[in-house]
């Protein structure tokens, strides 16, 4: 026989009825916690502030914000527990007013929040502790070029008396012809002084190095300016290169051509002062430099007239060269006095006319019959003694093709001690005609 369900018998057992009481507990407790009619409040801090400039400050004015860019509030909020519980600071939204900003200086912007929820905002306090209002400083952003100098303080060489630094050089994108590119706030640009590529490295070397150097502004006082930035050099790191000098001591050969055969064996006929230089060199540019030095101590008695006896060269630091004892003036006389001049008209006849290296089954006929303006140079005695009709015109024919032309030749003089000046290292220019004979 099936036993019927008794609600009695069901209010009498214990155990059942307690799990019931237990349900009916929690549910009453959730009504009253999280239920519409029962309202919670709640702050929140570090809600980010969103600072939008309008478009005429930006654009326009160029205004830039250098303080309070980054604001944040606390918003006290009001819901059930449930909303608050689940609310975060990404959940509002707070903004500022920078309708009155219209040119550089420190403004109070008043904020707002909105909810994205359901609760509702009951108070709002920014981060500069006051209701409703935060605040940023504007100045006018600009950029500006400075010239950039290279610090290394924990740089060295290995050998002072044999090694000394040239002068750096800085590259990268963010160099332009030994300069950078400053942006940042108007009065922090017009307090920089100097702007310095600073090598941290500590090193001792002895030959030229590319280092990573930081860019660094400073004003007149040597304080660092950190509100600036470099354009394309966001890490604020450039490269430099650091060339290492080496120093040599050179002897000094000048060079003299076309010198007189009664001069040829005079011991003292020229004089170099000084006899040598010193200097400090790049390796790959001291052998050139020092060529380009010999390459001007040449002097030509072609060339010389009594006012040409001295030549005085005056020497420079160059690129990668730093000239010991600065800028130097060297001094290249040809020891001989009482030099003067003569201009003589020499005529062309066929006692002093010399035709070499003429091709067989040929003829050579010079077509002038004087060289005007011809200057002798030499001691008086010596010229007074040369007469114009024995002068003899050289002419060299070889690798001449037949025709008429213009070629160079040479005068000999019969005197050793005596030489023509022609203003040219080539000689004189004569016209002369090549025929089969």
């Amino acid at each position: 026989m099936k036993k019927r369900l008794s609600f009695s018998r069901l209010l009498h057992h214990d155990k059942l009825m307690m799990v019931v009481s237990l349900l009916l507990a929690i549910l009453i407790w959730s009504l009253v916690v999280y239920g519409q009619g029962n309202l919670e409040e709640r702050e929140i801090t570090g809600v980010p502030v969103s600072v939008t400039l309008n478009d005429y400050a930006s654009e326009t004015l160029k205004l830039r914000i250098v303080s309070g860019a980054n604001p944040t509030a606390t918003v006290r909020v009001q819901g059930t527990r449930a909303e608050l519980e689940r609310l975060s600071a990404q959940d509002i939204t707070v903004t500022a007013d920078t309708g009155n900003v219209i040119k550089e200086g420190t403004y109070v912007l008043q904020i707002r929040a909105t909810s994205s929820g359901d609760f509702s905002v009951v108070g709002l306090v920014g981060d500069d502790g006051t209701t409703s209002t935060v605040t940023i400083t504007c100045d006018v952003w600009r950029e500006q070029s400075f010239p950039i100098t290279v610090e290394m303080p924990k740089l060295t060489v290995t050998d002072a008396t044999q090694y000394q630094f040239g002068t750096p050089s800085v590259s990268g994108a963010a160099v332009t012809e030994g300069a950078v590119i400053v942006a940042g706030p108007k009065s922090d640009i017009n307090r920089i002084a100097r702007v310095v590529a600073n090598i941290p490295d500590e090193a001792s070397i002895s030959e030229t190095a590319v280092f990573t150097a930081d860019l660094l502004a400073y004003d007149a006082y040597d304080r660092p300016i950190d509100s600036v930035s470099f354009l394309q050099a966001e890490d604020a790191k450039v490269n430099v290169t650091v060339p290492v000098m080496v120093y040599r001591k050179v002897k000094l050969n000048p060079t003299i051509n076309h010198i007189p055969a009664g001069y040829a064996d005079k011991e003292d006929l020229f004089t170099i002062t000084p006899t040598e230089v010193e200097l400090w060199g790049v390796p790959s540019e001291v052998d050139e430099y020092i060529a380009a030095i010999q390459s001007q101590l040449v002097m030509d008695f072609d060339l010389m007239t009594p006012d040409d006896l001295k030549k005085e060269i005056v020497l420079e630091a160059a690129e990668g060269i730093r000239l010991l004892n600065g800028s130097e003036t060297l001094t290249l006389k040809i020891n001989l006095s009482n030099i003067h001049y003569s201009i003589v008209e020499v005529p062309l006849t066929e006692e002093n006319v010399r035709i070499l290296n003429c091709p067989e089954g040929y003829t050579v006929k010079v077509e002038q019959n004087r060289l005007p303006n011809v200057r002798l140079c030499g001691i008086s005695s010596k010229l007074r003694r040369i007469k114009p009709e024995d002068i003899v015109l050289v002419v060299d024919v070889a690798d001449k093709i037949p025709g008429q032309q213009e070629i160079q030749a040479r005068l000999e003089l019969g005197e050793d001690t005596v030489w023509v000046c022609y203003g040219t290292t080539d000689g004189v220019k004569v016209l002369i005609s090549i025929a089969e004979s």
